[in-house]
């Protein structure tokens, strides 16, 4: 069986296996968009060389006054992060919208490993989200190196 034709019945099969999945809309032939319980929209993407899905998620623009600082720490977490989890940080748009990357390779392309990777990666944005919240309401907002920067 192809890879294509198997990636497809993959994604068929995702929505009843992970109950964190709301709704699941194939946006072309190789890409979809899921909506979580947690109200999380998430993209995958099916690429071919080499075979893996590709995992991104909108986290909010930084203020205009605060994109260059907010650029430096993407630059510094794309370099800690690039290896260990392959996990990045993009800029979309010009607005300058951040955009989180993952990679998901499975070993054995079963809808359970894709469903770990999915999960992880949605764990992931929650705690990135999560961070940026808590710096905001933590440290007051002369203190802090990110004030005010972020919104949906």
């Amino acid at each position: 069986m192809g890879k294509n034709i198997r990636v497809h019945e993959l994604m068929q099969e995702l929505g009843p296996s992970l109950a964190a999945i709301e709704w699941l809309i194939q946006e072309s032939e190789s890409s979809w968009s899921l909506g979580m319980s947690n109200g999380q929209e998430l993209g995958v993407s099916f690429c071919t060389v080499p075979s893996r899905f590709l995992l991104t998620a909108m986290i909010g623009r930084p203020e205009e006054t605060e994109r260059q600082t907010m650029y430096t720490t993407m630059l510094c977490s794309n370099l800690l992060y690039a290896e260990e989890r392959a996990l990045r940080v993009a800029l979309t748009g010009p607005e300058g919208d951040l955009m989180l990357i993952s990679e998901c390779i499975p070993d054995e392309w079963t809808v359970a490993e894709i469903s770990d990777c999915i999960a992880q990666f949605s764990d992931t944005v929650s705690r990135f989200n999560g961070v940026m919240s808590r710096m905001e309401d933590v440290l007051p907002s002369d203190e802090s190196p990110f004030p005010n920067r972020m919104h949906a």
